[in-house]
């Protein structure tokens, strides 16, 4: 592997590692928009807010793990960058049902929340899209050092 090669690949995982550390800033921001606009709890949206609750306190919880150093700090054999892949994966899946919910639900209907809700089902659909691009780019981090 030449020089220019390396420095083309550190290049590209510095690119990564700051297009991760704003899709878990962008994902809290959203997540925040998503519970308090399909706050308080009406038919159809509690499994939404439970995704939303749910997926903000664990990328939350990462945020923590990568900002204090907790990876770097425990010698435990845990596979971290898998670890967060799956569960980048799962939140994605989770919100992508959970915001088709929250659609299907508020939809049809008439009256003072339907606004809110729908704004909160086209939130969760964008927060889904910024997981997904974060599952993919941890597959290729994941994928990268294996």
């Amino acid at each position: 592997m030449s020089d220019s090669d390396l420095k083309d690949s550190n290049e590209i995982e510095l690119i990564a590692a700051d297009l991760e550390t704003l899709n878990l800033g962008t994902t809290q921001i959203l997540g925040i928009l998503c519970m308090s606009l399909a706050s308080p709890v009406y038919t159809g949206t509690g499994f939404f807010l439970f995704v939303a609750t749910t997926s903000f306190i664990l990328t939350l919880l990462w945020i923590f793990v990568y900002f204090l150093g907790i990876r770097e700090a425990l010698t435990l054999p845990i596979n971290w960058i898998l670890t967060e892949l799956m569960n980048t994966g799962i939140v994605t899946v989770l919100y992508f049902i959970a915001f088709i919910i929250q659609l299907i639900t508020w939809s049809p209907r008439h009256g003072y929340y339907k606004g809110v809700n729908i704004t909160a089902g086209v939130f969760g659909m964008i927060n889904t899209g910024v997981y997904a691009l974060g599952t993919y780019l941890l597959y290729v981090e994941w994928k990268n050092r294996n």
